[in-house]
C-alpha cells in the first residue's frame, strides 16, 4: 500500500492509495465459519514486523517497544537518486541505522521511477511520475547495483522489487512489463552484487483481478524471487465480514470461496509448485480516528493474523501496516487509522507523544506470551532492546545470561534462605551453622572491569532468625588477609560488604529503604560501618581469622534495618560480597548477585526469607515466587541455587547442580531448528 510516505521531518511525501476491497461478484459462498474450521492447525515458525516507511527515532522506539523484529522501510528510487549520476542515501541512512541499533531487521522496499529517467510513451492523466514505467530497465538496475551494495553495508539484505504493480497507481505498465523491466533484471542485479541478500516480490495488492497477476508473475518471473511477498487486507469474520462481503482473510489466503470467484494465494502458489517462504507484508485494519468500536476491530484483526500465521507453516512473516497513524501535523493524509499508535502533537515528537491503541497492546502482549511467534527473532538478550519494559536492556538487565539467552525476562530473584532456630553465639566460630542451608559467591569482579576465576578465593553465607533478629554468617578463603582501613574505607581491603532493600523496591540506586553495611577484621578487632541507611548501629559483630579462613557472624535486630524478621515468609532484598587485598590494594570482589561493587543498585539483589524451623539443608534456590512453575529453580542442590548472576558478563556459572535438563533442551532446540521448514524459493530455483 505504503500510500503516504511518513517521515521523521518534513512534509510527506503524497502516495494517495488506501487498501481496496473489490472482488467478483460473490456467487454460492460457503460457509466462513465452516471453512475456518478446515484449517489444520499446525505450529509453523515465524516472524512479525511493521511497515515504517522512513522512521525518525521516536517511531523506531514505539516499533521496539512493540516487540517485533522487522520493519519495512521505503527505499525509493525516485527519492534516493534525484539525479542521474547523484544519489541521496543520506535520508535512509540514519533511519537504518537507528534500527539495526534497536536490534531490528530491515527489509527495503525499491521502487518507483525518477522524473529524470525516460518513460515509455503514453498519454498520463495523473501528475504522479513514480507510477511511469521506464523505457527500458538500463537505469533501474544502475540503482539497484548501487543501492543494494549501499544498504548492505548497513547490514540490510532483503530488497523487494516494486511496490503494488498491479495497481496503475503505483505501476501504469501491465504486469507483463513489470516482470520483464523489474523484476527479473532487478533480481539478477542484486544477486549481482550481493552473494547472500533475498529478493522478495512482487508485492502486489490483494484486490481486483490479483489471482491474473499473480499467474503472470510466477509464469514468467517465479526463478527471480527467493521469497514471495503479497499483501492482504481482507478482514475477519469476528470483525462480521460475511459471505457478500468478499472475500475474508482466509479465503483470500488459502480457500477459494467458490469456483466462480478468484483464487486464493496459495491456489496460484501451488500451481506453479511454489514450495518456499510466503511473506504477508501489508496487513491491517483502518480504524476510523477516535472510535473505539472500530479500534476493537482492529485489536481483533491484529490477534486473528497473528494466530493464523502461527497455523501455517509456509506464512512466516507479517508485516503490519503501520506503526503510526498521520500526524496532526498532515491534514491532507487521505489513508489515516491504519497506525497502531496515534500522535497526539506535532513535531517534534518523542515515543511518549503517541497513544497506543488496543492494537499495539494486542501486539505486544501476543508477542510476549507467545515467543515462537519470534522462533528465528534476534535474542532478547542480543536484540538491542528493552523487551520486558524494565528499564534494562540486554545485558543490562537481570533477566539475562548472557547473549545466548532468548528471554529477557527476569526470572525469580536468587534466594537465600533463613531457619528459623535459635540464636546463634555471635563468637566467630560458625559451628552452629552446619544443618543451615549455605550458598556460594562465585563471580568474580575484578577491580578494572570483568570476571575471573579465583582458585585461591572463596566465599560462602548462610542465614537464620528468630523472633525480630536476622542473624548471618560469612566464610571467606583467602590465602592473605589485609586491611588497616579506616572504618569508612573498610570495602577498600579484605572485607565483607553486605547490601539489603527492605522496601523490596529493587530500584537502580539506593533509597530510604536501602541499607549497605562493612564489616571487616582490622588488627585482629571485628569492625563495621554502615555506608547507607538509616537505623542504629546495635548489631552484634564477631571476626575471626585462622590459617586462610576468615570467618564472619552478625545479629540484626529490627532497630538495625526497620525489617521486623516476625514472621515465616517475610523477605528483604539481600546480596553480599567479599573484597580481595592481597597486599596491592584492592583486586576485586567475589560477589553473590551484583548491585553493591560495581554500582549501588538494588534491582540486581537476590533475597533472604524466612523459613521455617523444619527447613531442609539445601532449600533455598531460585524462588519461583508466587503461582510460578516449581521446574524453574535452576538451583544445585546443597548449592541454595546460587546462580552468579553476572550482569551481562555472559559467564553465570554455579559450582553444583544437574547438567540433564540444560542438555535436554538443548538437544530439544537443535532437533526443533533442523526440522523447521526454511525454504527459500522453488525447490528447483536454479540460482540467477
Amino acid at each position: 500500500m505504503f500510500g503516504t510516505i511518513k517521515v521523521g521531518r518534513g512534509t510527506p511525501l503524497s502516495r494517495v492509495h488506501g487498501p481496496q476491497r473489490r472482488s467478483r461478484t460473490a456467487l454460492f459462498p460457503l460457509l466462513v465459519g465452516l471453512l475456518v474450521g478446515l484449517v489444520v492447525p499446525s505450529l509453523g515458525s515465524a516472524q512479525v514486523g511493521i511497515n515504517a516507511h522512513i522512521p525518525s527515532p521516536d517511531m523506531l522506539d514505539l516499533v521496539a517497544e512493540s516487540g517485533v523484529t522487522w520493519i519495512r522501510v521505503d527505499a525509493n528510487w525516485d527519492l534516493l537518486q534525484p539525479e542521474r549520476g547523484r544519489y541521496a542515501y543520506a535520508v535512509l541512512d540514519v533511519p537504518i541505522a537507528n534500527a539495526t541499533s534497536r536490534g531490528l531487521s530491515v527489509y527495503a522496499s525499491l521502487g518507483y521511477t525518477p522524473a529524470w529517467v525516460p518513460k515509455v510513451p503514453r498519454e498520463r492523466t495523473d501528475t504522479y511520475g513514480g507510477n511511469d514505467e521506464p523505457a527500458t530497465s538500463e537505469e533501474w538496475v544502475a540503482f539497484v547495483e548501487d543501492a543494494v551494495t549501499h544498504f548492505r553495508g548497513m547490514g540490510v539484505t532483503h530488497f523487494g522489487m516494486w511496490n503494488e504493480p498491479n495497481l496503475e497507481h503505483f505501476w501504469d505498465g501491465d504486469i507483463d512489463s513489470y516482470v520483464e523491466k523489474i523484476l527479473i533484471p532487478g533480481s539478477d542485479a542484486v544477486h549481482r552484487v550481493c552473494a547472500d541478500c533475498v529478493v522478495l516480490g512482487a508485492d502486489l495488492a490483494h484486490v481486483g483481478e490479483v489471482d491474473d497477476a499473480l499467474d503472470r508473475v510466477l509464469a514468467l518471473g517465479a526463478d527471480a524471487i527467493d521469497v514471495f511477498a503479497h499483501h492482504l487486507y481482507n478482514d475477519w469474520p469476528e470483525n462480521g465480514h460475511g459471505g457478500f462481503d468478499g472475500d475474508s482473510f482466509l479465503q483470500a489466503l488459502e480457500m477459494r470461496r467458490s469456483s466462480f470467484t478468484r483464487a486464493s494465494l496459495r491456489e496460484v502458489l501451488d500451481r506453479y509448485g511454489w514450495t518456499g517462504e510466503v511473506w504477508i507484508t501489508e496487513t491491517g485494519y483502518r480504524a476510523t480516528p477516535g472510535d473505539a468500536g472500530e479500534e476493537t476491530k482492529q485489536e481483533t484483526y491484529v490477534r486473528r493474523v497473528l494466530e493464523e500465521q502461527l497455523r501455517h507453516d509456509w506464512w512466516t512473516h507479517t508485516f503490519f501496516y503501520e506503526i503510526m497513524d498521520c500526524g496532526i501535523d498532515q491534514p491532507d493524509c487521505t489513508i489515516d487509522g491504519f497506525g497502531l499508535t496515534r500522535p497526539t502533537r506535532a513535531l517534534p515528537r518523542t515515543e511518549s507523544d503517541y497513544r497506543r491503541k488496543p492494537a499495539f497492546d494486542q501486539l505486544r502482549d501476543f508477542l510476549r506470551d507467545n515467543p515462537e511467534v519470534l522462533d528465528d527473532a534476534p535474542l532478547e538478550c542480543a536484540n538491542g532492546r528493552d523487551d520486558d519494559g524494565d528499564g534494562r536492556t540486554d545485558g543490562e538487565d537481570r533477566g539475562c545470561r548472557g547473549e545466548g539467552d532468548d528471554r529477557e525476562t527476569d526470572e525469580a530473584r536468587t534466594v537465600l534462605s533463613a531457619r528459623r532456630a535459635a540464636a546463634p553465639t555471635i563468637d566467630g566460630t560458625l559451628g552452629e551453622w552446619s544443618d543451615d542451608a549455605w550458598v556460594n559467591a562465585v563471580s568474580f569482579r575484578g577491580a578494572g572491569g570483568g570476571f575471573q576465576a579465583r582458585e585461591e578465593f572463596g566465599v560462602r553465607a548462610v542465614a537464620r532468625w528468630s523472633a525480630g533478629t536476622l542473624y548471618l554468617a560469612f566464610e571467606v578463603t583467602d590465602d592473605a588477609h589485609v586491611n588497616a582501613q579506616p572504618d569508612t574505607m573498610l570495602w577498600a581491603s579484605d572485607s565483607i560488604q553486605m547490601a539489603f532493600d527492605v522496601g523490596r523496591e529493587f530500584g537502580f540506586a539506593y533509597d530510604d529503604n536501602d541499607h549497605e553495611i562493612d564489616l571487616a577484621l582490622v588488627g585482629g578487632a571485628a569492625r563495621g560501618n554502615r555506608n547507607h541507611g538509616t537505623g542504629d548501629d546495635a548489631w552484634q559483630l564477631a571476626v575471626t581469622r585462622d590459617a586462610t579462613t576468615t570467618r564472619y557472624e552478625i545479629a540484626l535486630p529490627t532497630s538495625v534495618l526497620g525489617a521486623p524478621f516476625a514472621a515465616e515468609g517475610e523477605r528483604v532484598g539481600f546480596s553480599f560480597l567479599a573484597n580481595d587485598d592481597d597486599g596491592a590494594g584492592r583486586e576485586g570482589w567475589l560477589e553473590w548477585t551484583p548491585g553493591i561493587g560495581a554500582t549501588k543498585a538494588p534491582y540486581w539483589f537476590g533475597e533472604v526469607v524466612l523459613a521455617g524451623a523444619d527447613a531442609p539443608v539445601d532449600a533455598g534456590g531460585r524462588d519461583a515466587g508466587p503461582g510460578a512453575d516449581a521446574s524453574m529453580d535452576d538451583g544445585g542442590a546443597g548449592d541454595a541455587g546460587v546462580s552468579g548472576e553476572d550482569g551481562g558478563c555472559g559467564c553465570r556459572t554455579s559450582q553444583t547442580g544437574d547438567a540433564t535438563a540444560p542438555v535436554l533442551l538443548l538437544g530439544l532446540l537443535v532437533i526443533r531448528r533442523c526440522t523447521r521448514r526454511r525454504r527459500r524459493g522453488r525447490s528447483n530455483r536454479p540460482r540467477r
